[in-house]
Protein backbone atom coordinates (compact mmCIF):
# COMPACT_ATOMS: atom_id res chain seq x y z
CA UNK A 1 0.00 0.00 0.00
CA UNK A 2 1.23 3.49 -0.41
CA UNK A 3 1.95 6.03 2.00
CA UNK A 4 1.19 8.89 -0.44
CA UNK A 5 -1.89 10.83 1.21
CA UNK A 6 -3.77 13.91 1.12
CA UNK A 7 -7.00 15.29 3.16
CA UNK A 8 -9.92 17.15 1.94
CA UNK A 9 -13.18 18.01 2.26
CA UNK A 10 -16.88 17.60 0.60
CA UNK A 11 -17.02 20.99 -1.17
CA UNK A 12 -20.44 22.66 -2.47
CA UNK A 13 -19.24 25.21 -4.83
CA UNK A 14 -20.24 24.11 -8.13
CA UNK A 15 -20.20 25.82 -11.65
CA UNK A 16 -19.62 29.40 -11.68
CA UNK A 17 -18.55 29.20 -8.06
CA UNK A 18 -15.58 27.00 -8.59
CA UNK A 19 -13.43 30.57 -9.94
CA UNK A 20 -13.90 31.71 -6.55
CA UNK A 21 -12.47 28.34 -4.87
CA UNK A 22 -9.68 28.05 -6.99
CA UNK A 23 -8.84 32.12 -5.88
CA UNK A 24 -9.04 30.78 -2.51
CA UNK A 25 -6.15 28.74 -2.60
CA UNK A 26 -8.31 25.59 -3.30
CA UNK A 27 -8.45 22.99 -6.13
CA UNK A 28 -12.15 21.09 -6.96
CA UNK A 29 -11.90 17.58 -7.50
CA UNK A 30 -14.25 14.42 -7.37
CA UNK A 31 -14.42 10.78 -6.42
CA UNK A 32 -15.82 8.01 -7.97
CA UNK A 33 -16.00 4.09 -8.32
CA UNK A 34 -17.27 0.74 -7.72
CA UNK A 35 -19.84 1.41 -5.09
CA UNK A 36 -19.28 4.90 -4.33
CA UNK A 37 -20.99 7.85 -5.55
CA UNK A 38 -19.54 10.72 -7.24
CA UNK A 39 -18.47 12.62 -4.31
CA UNK A 40 -17.48 16.57 -5.17
CA UNK A 41 -14.46 17.42 -3.30
CA UNK A 42 -11.80 20.54 -2.72
CA UNK A 43 -8.11 19.97 -1.62
CA UNK A 44 -5.85 22.48 -0.73
CA UNK A 45 -3.94 23.55 -3.64
CA UNK A 46 -0.22 24.06 -2.37
CA UNK A 47 -0.18 20.43 -0.80
CA UNK A 48 -2.19 18.68 -3.41
CA UNK A 49 -0.17 20.53 -6.23
CA UNK A 50 3.13 19.29 -4.54
CA UNK A 51 1.73 15.86 -4.42
CA UNK A 52 -0.10 15.40 -7.40
CA UNK A 53 2.52 16.69 -10.01
CA UNK A 54 5.11 14.00 -8.94
CA UNK A 55 2.08 11.29 -9.35
CA UNK A 56 1.43 8.44 -11.57
CA UNK A 57 -1.71 7.05 -12.56
CA UNK A 58 -0.67 3.32 -11.17
CA UNK A 59 0.43 4.96 -7.19
CA UNK A 60 -2.22 4.11 -4.46
CA UNK A 61 -3.30 7.09 -2.48
CA UNK A 62 -4.95 7.19 1.22
CA UNK A 63 -7.57 10.46 0.68
CA UNK A 64 -9.22 11.16 3.31
CA UNK A 65 -12.61 13.20 3.19
CA UNK A 66 -13.41 14.58 6.17
CA UNK A 67 -13.91 11.69 8.29
CA UNK A 68 -13.89 8.90 5.46
CA UNK A 69 -10.70 7.50 3.54
CA UNK A 70 -10.59 6.22 -0.10
CA UNK A 71 -7.65 4.22 -1.29
CA UNK A 72 -7.58 6.32 -4.55
CA UNK A 73 -5.77 6.04 -7.99
CA UNK A 74 -5.64 9.51 -10.38
CA UNK A 75 -7.43 9.63 -13.15
CA UNK A 76 -7.12 12.64 -14.68
CA UNK A 77 -5.87 16.07 -14.26
CA UNK A 78 -7.09 18.99 -16.14
CA UNK A 79 -4.42 22.13 -15.87
CA UNK A 80 -4.78 25.55 -16.91
CA UNK A 81 -2.77 26.03 -20.79
CA UNK A 82 -0.46 28.78 -19.59
CA UNK A 83 0.29 28.64 -16.20
CA UNK A 84 0.15 24.60 -15.96
CA UNK A 85 -1.55 25.10 -12.37
CA UNK A 86 -3.76 22.30 -11.81
CA UNK A 87 -7.70 23.49 -12.16
CA UNK A 88 -9.39 19.69 -11.26
CA UNK A 89 -8.92 16.38 -10.82
CA UNK A 90 -10.60 13.52 -10.92
CA UNK A 91 -9.78 10.18 -8.36
CA UNK A 92 -10.75 6.23 -8.94
CA UNK A 93 -11.56 4.81 -5.80
CA UNK A 94 -10.37 1.44 -6.15
CA UNK A 95 -12.05 -1.65 -4.36
CA UNK A 96 -9.40 -2.98 -1.89
CA UNK A 97 -11.15 -6.50 -2.55
CA UNK A 98 -10.75 -7.46 -6.09
CA UNK A 99 -8.30 -6.77 -9.07
CA UNK A 100 -8.08 -3.94 -10.66
CA UNK A 101 -6.14 -2.86 -13.85
CA UNK A 102 -3.76 0.04 -14.62
CA UNK A 103 -1.13 0.67 -16.49
CA UNK A 104 2.41 0.58 -14.23
CA UNK A 105 5.37 2.84 -16.10
CA UNK A 106 8.64 1.26 -16.67
CA UNK A 107 11.54 2.51 -15.29
CA UNK A 108 15.02 1.86 -16.67
CA UNK A 109 18.09 0.88 -14.91
CA UNK A 110 21.79 0.43 -15.09
CA UNK A 111 24.23 0.48 -18.30
CA UNK A 112 23.81 -1.27 -21.71
CA UNK A 113 27.75 -2.54 -22.88
CA UNK A 114 26.03 -2.13 -25.86
CA UNK A 115 25.77 1.71 -25.80
CA UNK A 116 28.66 2.46 -23.58
CA UNK A 117 31.35 0.09 -25.91
CA UNK A 118 29.68 0.27 -29.03
CA UNK A 119 27.95 3.46 -29.54
CA UNK A 120 24.33 2.14 -29.82
CA UNK A 121 21.32 3.92 -29.32
CA UNK A 122 18.91 2.56 -27.33
CA UNK A 123 14.98 2.96 -28.26
CA UNK A 124 12.22 2.20 -25.39
CA UNK A 125 9.70 0.54 -27.62
CA UNK A 126 7.30 0.52 -24.65
CA UNK A 127 6.91 2.86 -21.80
CA UNK A 128 4.46 1.46 -19.43
CA UNK A 129 2.65 -1.96 -19.08
CA UNK A 130 -0.92 -3.36 -18.83
CA UNK A 131 -1.25 -5.74 -15.25
CA UNK A 132 -3.58 -6.46 -13.07
CA UNK A 133 -3.30 -6.98 -9.61
CA UNK A 134 -5.05 -6.38 -6.05
CA UNK A 135 -4.57 -2.95 -4.50
CA UNK A 136 -2.10 -4.39 -2.20
CA UNK A 137 0.31 -5.39 -4.74
CA UNK A 138 0.46 -2.14 -6.87
CA UNK A 139 3.13 -0.59 -7.17
CA UNK A 140 3.98 2.82 -9.21
CA UNK A 141 6.90 1.80 -11.55
CA UNK A 142 8.63 -1.80 -12.54
CA UNK A 143 12.47 -1.43 -13.20
CA UNK A 144 13.84 -2.69 -16.30
CA UNK A 145 17.52 -3.91 -16.22
CA UNK A 146 19.39 -3.03 -19.33
CA UNK A 147 22.99 -4.63 -18.50
CA UNK A 148 21.88 -7.67 -20.77
CA UNK A 149 21.94 -5.80 -23.63
CA UNK A 150 25.49 -6.30 -24.43
CA UNK A 151 25.78 -5.98 -28.27
CA UNK A 152 23.82 -4.42 -30.90
CA UNK A 153 20.58 -5.64 -32.35
CA UNK A 154 20.05 -7.00 -28.74
CA UNK A 155 16.09 -6.44 -27.15
CA UNK A 156 14.59 -6.82 -24.20
CA UNK A 157 10.66 -8.47 -24.13
CA UNK A 158 8.49 -8.48 -21.15
CA UNK A 159 8.91 -12.11 -20.60
CA UNK A 160 12.19 -11.13 -19.41
CA UNK A 161 11.30 -8.66 -16.72
CA UNK A 162 11.32 -9.83 -13.28
CA UNK A 163 8.00 -8.41 -12.02
CA UNK A 164 6.32 -7.56 -8.52
CA UNK A 165 4.77 -10.24 -6.99
CA UNK A 166 1.14 -10.37 -7.22
CA UNK A 167 1.15 -8.65 -10.53
CA UNK A 168 0.03 -10.05 -14.21
CA UNK A 169 0.88 -8.65 -17.40
CA UNK A 170 -2.06 -8.37 -19.73
CA UNK A 171 -0.14 -8.19 -22.86
CA UNK A 172 1.85 -10.56 -25.26
CA UNK A 173 5.27 -11.59 -23.41
CA UNK A 174 7.15 -11.95 -26.53
CA UNK A 175 6.21 -7.81 -27.30
CA UNK A 176 9.38 -5.64 -27.62
CA UNK A 177 10.09 -3.14 -24.44
CA UNK A 178 13.58 -2.23 -25.43
CA UNK A 179 16.22 -2.70 -27.83
CA UNK A 180 19.82 -1.29 -29.30
CA UNK A 181 20.13 -0.03 -32.99
CA UNK A 182 23.63 1.32 -34.72
CA UNK A 183 24.27 4.86 -35.34
CA UNK A 184 23.31 5.99 -38.48
CA UNK A 185 26.39 6.27 -40.75
CA UNK A 186 26.42 10.56 -41.42
CA UNK A 187 27.40 11.05 -45.39
CA UNK A 188 27.73 14.27 -46.94
CA UNK A 189 25.49 14.21 -49.69
CA UNK A 190 26.31 16.77 -52.94
CA UNK A 191 23.91 18.59 -55.00
CA UNK A 192 24.95 17.52 -58.36
CA UNK A 193 26.27 20.46 -60.86
CA UNK A 194 24.19 21.35 -64.17
CA UNK A 195 25.63 23.28 -66.42
CA UNK A 196 23.14 25.59 -67.97
CA UNK A 197 23.09 25.10 -71.73
CA UNK A 198 22.90 28.14 -73.88
CA UNK A 199 19.33 29.17 -74.69
CA UNK A 200 18.27 27.70 -71.88
CA UNK A 201 18.64 30.73 -68.99
CA UNK A 202 16.01 32.37 -70.75
CA UNK A 203 13.67 29.45 -70.54
CA UNK A 204 14.36 28.83 -66.80
CA UNK A 205 13.91 32.12 -65.95
CA UNK A 206 10.38 32.88 -67.67
CA UNK A 207 9.57 29.41 -65.54
CA UNK A 208 10.19 30.54 -62.32
CA UNK A 209 8.39 34.05 -62.97
CA UNK A 210 5.34 32.02 -64.06
CA UNK A 211 5.58 29.72 -61.53
CA UNK A 212 5.54 32.61 -58.96
CA UNK A 213 2.44 34.44 -60.39
CA UNK A 214 4.03 36.28 -62.62
CA UNK A 215 1.76 36.63 -66.06
CA UNK A 216 3.96 36.09 -69.50
CA UNK A 217 4.91 39.99 -70.62
CA UNK A 218 3.35 39.87 -74.28
CA UNK A 219 6.02 40.23 -77.02
CA UNK A 220 7.26 43.45 -78.02
CA UNK A 221 5.76 44.65 -81.18
CA UNK A 222 8.45 44.37 -84.50
CA UNK A 223 9.86 47.93 -85.19
CA UNK A 224 10.39 48.42 -88.55
CA UNK A 225 13.39 49.40 -90.27
CA UNK A 226 13.76 53.30 -90.62
CA UNK A 227 13.85 53.16 -94.34
CA UNK A 228 10.61 51.24 -94.57
CA UNK A 229 9.09 53.71 -92.07
CA UNK A 230 9.55 56.99 -93.98
CA UNK A 231 6.89 57.99 -96.34
CA UNK A 232 7.56 57.93 -100.37
CA UNK A 233 8.53 61.27 -101.75
CA UNK A 234 6.14 63.54 -103.61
Amino acid sequence: MSDIELKGKVRSAIGKGLFALRTSGKIPAVIYGPGVDSVPIELDAKTASQTLNGLTGSTLVKLSIDQKSYSVLLRDIQRDSIRRTILHADFYAVPTDRVIRVRVPLHFTGVSAAVRDFSGILVPVLNDLEVECLPKDLVSGISVELAPLEKIGDSITIKDITLPGGIRVLMGTDETVVTVTAQMAEEEVVAPVVAAVPGEVEVIEKGKKLEEGEEEAAPAAPVKDAKESKEPKK
